[in-house]
């Protein structure tokens, strides 16, 4: 493939991705070396150089409320207490709710991620505010003529938290740990799930579906990914907070209680695992050693505040310095404060109502037809969103919309239509039950998440929403939640029923991030829908060598995903962050998360 194209798709998604935050922010990036990078589309292999990255930045924001032990340190070397009186300098995250893991590679909620984002780097990440590419643990990466091979030069002199040097063999370790089921510290041998792996590469190695082969060391300082198919997008992939290195010895140490609180993480990020708290914080100290510019703050205590009313109270206090996921209508009241400034990033990322198809009446696409109509989004829009964002009528965000299909059913708000095919699917009368597989009965539950998440910050009143807007047309339905780790877990392994609410912030810019990872085939067990058409589109769209094919092969699984309707797309709502007037430094990434290391605040 020629250059001259390659350059044009770098302009292309530079247009379409490069999400400008909306108020002035004060950037206090350390400085460093140039990075050349080039972030790849669909059909883009391009080869990539790069010398030092500063600042890096991804990871979705998403929250739990586990209750193990707290205890202190992360591997065989825990980290000193620290100085007295220092903590007082520490940086306050007001998180939306409690990781469910500090190893990164074993969870998919932003709330963790958030935290592994300062502990564990990726062999790539993001520029500050932007979907840009560059260069993190590795410094150069090369594709192969077509894409199925990629070699990566790692950054030397560099060490994970407990001394022990990040090298070619730390990345294998932890790829084959992730890919490999019969990996000897893999998931089958320390009952992990790995759930991202089937999302994004669509198995674990040797799976028909699965992208991924191999990877091996070919030096000290240089890996190699050998994949199934062309991967172009490999280098956004792996820029994705999912991917963060971990230290081998710490992993081999915890075993499966690597990343539990009483274990934590270690990595080469700029903070280091202090302690956890188990329902009330996790606490991470600078990382003396970093390779790169060291964090402006000793410190940073993530504390675990679930309901947004109250992260923005202690906002307004001083005991927080900065926090995410408000409520839509606070946006008002922090604009007007005079110690307090208001973060606005445009939407990337969607909410949804999941439907399991495993589930009668859902195996019948009248009903879920009937479901879609029966929901007013642009209500919900305006009720819990204030009326920011926009309507979703496909998964994709505006910053793809040249990937959306032109002519969908948008399913707009008809209740006489819901009702009408409602009595064609046998259910004249609407329904409240549910049929499982095994042909239990039971009451129609909607589920509805116990935390605040940017697609979602309120979600009960969005499922009271939902609630009455189908009963209206006859469904009724009996809300549920449970502990955000539990309800995640129960969803990956197919054990939620009936209706699933649920969002999806973007890991990096393409439309797979979005269609493949929720409509793939590790998406099977959630919620039963298994369409192989799909599946090869997307894949081929992923591999595709020209924008042209690749939009146009985007369009065609959209087009059959919107005519199955498993998962119905709600709205595109903007996140709500604030922060204290003295704090500086903070670019959020449309991500949902990046490093806190260039952050400071006036204590």
């Amino acid at each position: 493939m020629s250059m001259s194209f390659l350059g044009r798709r770098k302009r292309l998604l530079a247009l379409l991705l490069t999400l400008v935050l909306l108020i002035p922010m004060i950037a206090a990036c350390g400085s460093g070396d140039t990075a050349t990078t080039a972030p790849s589309t669909s059909g883009n292999a391009t080869a990539t150089t790069g010398t030092t990255a500063t600042d890096p930045t991804a990871a979705p924001t998403e929250d739990a409320s586990a209750a193990p032990t707290a205890t202190t340190a992360a591997a065989d070397a825990p980290t000193a207490a620290p100085a007295a009186g220092e903590s007082d300098k520490f940086l306050v995250f007001g998180g939306s709710g409690e990781p469910d893991s500090l190893d990164s590679m074993d969870t998919t909620t932003g709330t963790a991620l958030i935290v592994t984002r300062q502990l564990q780097e990726s062999l790539l990440g993001f520029a500050p505010g932007t979907l840009e590419v560059i260069p993190e643990l590795a410094t150069e990466w090369t594709p192969n003529a077509d894409a199925t091979e990629w070699t990566f030069k790692l950054r030397e002199g560099v060490t994970f938290h407990d001394g022990t040097p990040f090298n070619a063999d730390a990345v294998v370790f932890n790829f084959q740990r992730l890919f490999e089921p019969d990996f000897e510290f893999g998931f089958r041998a320390e009952g992990k799930k790995y759930s991202i792996v089937p999302d994004i590469f669509g198995g674990y190695a040797g799976e028909a579906e699965s992208a991924y082969k191999s990877v091996e060391a070919v030096d000290e300082n240089t890996v190699k990914f050998t994949l199934t198919r062309p991967v172009p997008l490999l280098p956004n992939y792996l820029a994705a907070s999912y991917f963060g290195i971990s230290a081998p010895e710490a992993v081999k140490a915890g075993k499966e209680k690597y990343g539990s609180p009483e274990f934590g993480g270690a990595g080469t990020g700029p903070f280091k695992f202090e302690r956890w708290d188990a329902g009330q914080s996790v606490t991470l100290v600078r990382n003396e050693d970093y390779w790169g510019d060291k964090a402006k703050m000793p410190g940073v205590v993530v504390r675990f505040i679930s309901e947004a009313p109250q992260r923005l109270a202690e906002l307004e206090a001083g005991a927080i310095d900065f926090t995410v996921n408000l409520s839509a209508d606070s946006r008002a009241k922090i604009a007007s404060s005079a110690d307090l400034q208001v973060v606005d990033l445009e939407p990337f990322n969607i909410a949804y109502l999941s439907l399991n198809m495993n589930n009668k009446p859902f195996d019948d696409i009248r009903v879920r037809q009937a479901v879609a109509y029966a929901i007013d989004k642009q209500e919900i829009l305006d009720t819990s969103y204030s009326g920011v964002g926009s309507v979703a009528d496909d998964f994709l965000p505006d910053g793809l919309a040249d990937y959306r299909p032109g002519d969908l059913e948008s399913y707009a708000y008809d209740p006489e239509k819901a009702k009408a095919l409602l009595t064609e699917a046998g259910y004249p009368d609407g329904f409240s039950t549910m049929v499982l597989t095994d042909g239990t009965e039971l009451a129609l539950e909607l589920w509805y998440m116990p935390v605040s998440r940017p697609y979602y910050p309120d979600a009960k009143s969005v499922a009271e929403l939902y609630a009455a807007q189908l009963e209206d047309v006859g469904i009724k339905v009996e809300l549920k939640t449970e502990d955000w780790g539990v309800y995640l877990d129960n969803w990956d392994a197919g054990a939620k029923n009936g209706m699933v609410m649920l969002g999806w912030t973007g890991d990096y810019g393409d439309p797979n991030n979005f269609l493949y990872t929720h409509f793939g085939p590790g998406n099977v067990d959630e919620a039963g829908y298994s369409n192989p058409d799909v599946w090869k589109l997307l894949s081929d769209a992923g591999a595709a060598t020209s924008p042209a094919e690749s939009i146009a092969l985007f369009q065609q699984a959209g087009k059959l995903i919107n005519a199955d309707l498993p998962r119905i797309p709600i709205v595109h709502a903007p996140p709500v962050l604030a922060a204290k007037q003295s704090l500086t430094g903070w670019v959020p990434n449309p991500t949902g998360g990046e490093s806190f290391a260039p952050i400071s605040v006036t204590k």
